[in-house]
């Protein structure tokens, strides 16, 4: 979804008190790339197995002023910066 539409899900989360909470939002980068993997352990991907293989990039909170995001790459292994207008998987977290 594009990052308009993962914010939303987040609030749609917090609202719906998912799970009994609702203090759910998007990782920040440092937590989506502390789910990296140094190599390949999930099939062609840099995380765990656990995680499935469907979520290949996510979107993180953290911003930049030229209004661009934030995102993991499981299936390349890095982090990079890209316009709010590209689609990408949301992976809610919790203090």
């Amino acid at each position: 979804m594009v990052y308009s539409e993962a914010e939303k899900y987040i609030r749609e989360l917090n609202n719906k008190s998912f799970a009994g909470f609702t203090d759910w939002r998007l990782p920040t980068l440092e937590e989506a790339m502390s789910l990296m993997e140094t190599q390949k352990k999930n099939g062609n991907l840099y995380s765990d197995s656990k995680f499935g293989q469907t979520q290949r990039s996510i979107w993180t909170a953290d911003k930049d002023s030229a209004g661009r995001a934030w995102y993991v790459s499981f299936s390349v292994g890095f982090c990079y910066l890209n316009d709010l207008g590209h689609d990408y998987y949301v992976r809610a977290v919790r203090s």
